[in-house]
């Protein structure tokens, strides 16, 4: 039995985050995480900055275990604790018991149903 499917269990931890201003434009973020994430896992973390006042117009883009966060100024404010609760939302909403697992992107009902 291999001990990959453990891994899987377990949401994926920061182990660096580095922010630059770059001269081309764009601000980015960069965060290492010491696991490659699944895929609901980044559909998550997508949904919650989207839906992130603090974050407005940032993108996201993983590569494996790299997270990088596109439009993300330093001068903004605290935004690295910001973006440390959301990736740990992320994975609370991947990773957590069914039971216990935030719906944030429930659809809404429609005005029909209401």
């Amino acid at each position: 039995m291999s001990a990959y499917p453990q891994f899987l269990a377990a949401p994926p931890r920061v182990t660096r985050m580095e922010m630059a201003d770059l001269y081309a434009g764009d601000a980015t973020t960069v965060v290492q995480l010491d696991a490659t994430p699944c895929d609901t896992w980044i559909q998550n973390l997508q949904g919650l900055v989207s839906r992130s006042p603090e974050l407005a117009g940032t993108r996201v883009e993983v590569d494996g275990s790299w997270v990088h966060f596109i439009g993300v100024r330093k001068t903004r404010g605290p935004v690295a604790a910001h973006l440390l609760e959301v990736i740990a939302a992320a994975g609370e909403m991947a990773y957590g018991p069914v039971a216990v697992r935030p719906t944030a992107f429930s659809a809404t009902p429609s005005p029909a149903m209401q």
